[in-house]
């Protein structure tokens, strides 16, 4: 353990100089948050353990609560605890939710493969939960890798949609990574990461050359020299919330560091003082040691990462920082996010921080 975290903290003081390079600055703009007390009715397995958390707030309320949360355990990365589970919390108003109640489990652990990215959305009164299955017996029966799948849930029975909603055929490049589903107009959007997971030259070699290079190009990315994930931008949907989605395009994402392959991330909308209303992603910049930032589009298709992030990873208490999600109420940003157990690596723990969300544009320049 002490040798891990010796190069760990080398690695660290290497990327810093790389930032200093790149001129990527070593803070966010943000504090860290308050630790969340999330009720795990498997703590003998999973450890309380959260990751992947999707938080989105209803103004109208749903089953008496405003405040609600699908995520995944994945206590020690082992994936098949990665299942996603639904909780809600409440708060009066001006208060920021801390405290989150089990409510349901969505689904278990598929037979072969498993659950990931979890997402929620509230329409026409009902409760939606997508999440996406890797390797699992239905997607082998549908022919591709990775499928998008979802239900809805009312009074804690979860009736399952008959249609995938999103499918990719390719095992090396998949497009619907980490899917956020936006409402707008009565039509419905999903937008994802568009991963290159490996290059293709490393599949000619045999098995045990192959997994030499991938540690080799693992222990890069630590490094920051070379990342075997290639994001090639953020793939957009359309479809219907309880059909089948079509993929439409990839978009680049405007101005990120070489430093960066952004890996999951969280949109949402906001208006601005004239009414008009933008779509704005809270992005992991990369899949480990990563920094969070914020990228803005006005038109839903052309997005723009901040020049200052909202934090990063060598920011105190950062150490497995991972996937955010946002929300704005009242005015106010509230982000949550999940880091790695100081005293044990295998747990994630939830925390959120909240900021006046004109306050953070300024801070951004962010002037949409």
């Amino acid at each position: 353990m002490e040798s891990k975290r010796f190069f760990y903290t080398l690695a660290g003081l290497f990327r810093k100089q790389l930032y200093r390079l790149y001129g990527r600055p070593i803070e966010g703009v943000l504090t860290p948050g308050v630790l969340c007390n999330v009720e795990d009715p498997t703590s003998d397995v999973t450890y309380g353990d959260v990751i992947h958390p999707c938080v989105r707030y209803t103004e109208e309320g749903f089953e008496g609560h405003h405040w609600w949360m699908v995520y995944t355990p994945l206590y020690g990365w082992n994936d098949k605890l990665e299942n996603p589970r639904l909780c809600y919390a409440d708060a009066e108003k001006n208060e920021t939710p801390t405290e989150w109640k089990f409510y349901c489990n969505i689904t278990e652990c598929p037979a072969v493969g498993y659950n990931s990215d979890p997402t929620m959305l509230f329409k026409e009164g009902k409760l939606y939960v997508f999440w996406r299955e890797c390797h699992t017996p239905r997607t082998k029966d549908l022919g591709c890798y990775y499928a998008v799948v979802g239900c809805y849930v009312k009074g804690k029975i979860v009736t399952y949609l008959n249609n995938t909603q999103m499918e990719e055929q390719n095992l090396y490049i998949d497009k619907e990574v980490c899917p956020t589903m936006i409402g707008s107009n009565g039509t419905i959007k999903a937008y994802s990461l568009h991963q290159r997971y490996e290059p293709s030259i490393i599949h000619v070699f045999p098995k045990n050359i192959y997994k030499v290079i991938l540690r080799f190009l693992d222990l890069s990315n630590v490094f920051r020299l070379y990342s075997r994930i290639k994001c090639r931008g953020i793939a957009i949907w359309s479809g219907e919330v309880e059909g089948s989605f079509q993929y439409v395009k990839t978009v680049k994402i405007q101005g990120v560091s070489r430093l960066y392959q952004p890996w999951h991330m969280d949109l949402f909308e906001a208006t601005s003082e004239g009414g008009k209303r933008s779509l704005f992603a809270v992005v992991q910049s990369n899949e480990k040691f990563a920094d969070l930032c914020m990228a803005w589009s006005e038109d839903g298709e052309q997005f723009h990462i901040c020049d200052s992030p909202l934090f990063t990873s060598h920011m105190e208490g950062m150490m497995g920082l991972y996937k955010p999600t946002t929300q704005i109420v009242d005015g106010m940003f509230y982000m949550y996010y999940t880091i790695q157990d100081v005293e044990n690596e295998s747990l994630h723990r939830l925390f959120v921080t909240t900021i006046d969300w004109k306050d953070l544009k300024h801070k951004l320049g962010i002037r949409i």
